[in-house]
């Protein structure tokens, strides 16, 4: 008896998930199939029911971490419940304790910015290109001039402060990451101040 449709994308679900928490923490070339389809419970048969390859799941488990991910939810908040910006940045900078269920692309994936595979770069292109949109909706909800260009140069300290971070020792590593926190709120902050005076980031 075949598999119901429900049962099919049920199953999808699990191995992206799997995958979207194993390529997110460890990057492209240090995951292999047979860790994603352990991870996700499943027998390796299962995985070609789905996907055609590694760089075909890599394409969709990103995509789906990055619909399912903490910025992802908020943006789409409503105007009446206003983002706050101290909040997206310091998640995004907890990257030694992540949320399993909700794994934040590019956290760890610099690496895959360079890859010889022209699959895996131009997904990590767009899922850098989407975090930038995001963050760039927010800031223009919120009345900051050339928010694309705050949004883009924020996303990039994000991204470089955890790839250097991951090279720091403790307890050296946290004063970094702390440091690093600061700067980034202190340009958002001169950026909002560059709109009608509305408070602070909180």
């Amino acid at each position: 008896m075949p598999y119901s449709p429900k049962h099919k994308e049920q199953t999808r679900q699990r191995i992206l998930q799997a995958a979207a928490k194993l390529f997110c923490s460890k990057g492209f070339d240090r995951v292999t199939l047979n860790q994603i389809m352990k991870q996700a419970n499943m027998t390796h048969g299962a995985f070609y029911a789905h996907f055609s390859g590694k760089s075909s799941l890599y394409e969709a488990a990103l995509k789906f971490a990055t619909a399912k991910g903490f910025w992802a939810r908020a943006a789409k908040q409503t105007e009446d419940k206003e983002t706050h910006l101290k909040a997206l940045i310091t998640r995004y900078l907890s990257w030694s304790d992540p949320n399993p269920d909700s794994p934040s692309p590019l956290e760890f994936l610099v690496t895959d910015a360079a890859h010889q595979d022209e699959t895996v770069r131009q997904t990590y292109q767009e899922c850098f290109d989407s975090l930038v949109d995001r963050l760039a909706n927010i800031l223009e909800k919120r009345g900051v001039k050339h928010a694309k260009c705050l949004a883009e140069e924020t996303v990039v300290s994000l991204v470089g402060t955890v790839s250097i971070a991951r090279s720091v020792t403790q307890p050296l590593r946290q004063d970094f990451i702390k440091r690093a926190q600061g700067r980034i709120l202190t340009r958002l902050n001169q950026g909002l101040a560059c709109r009608t005076m509305v408070g602070d980031v909180t």
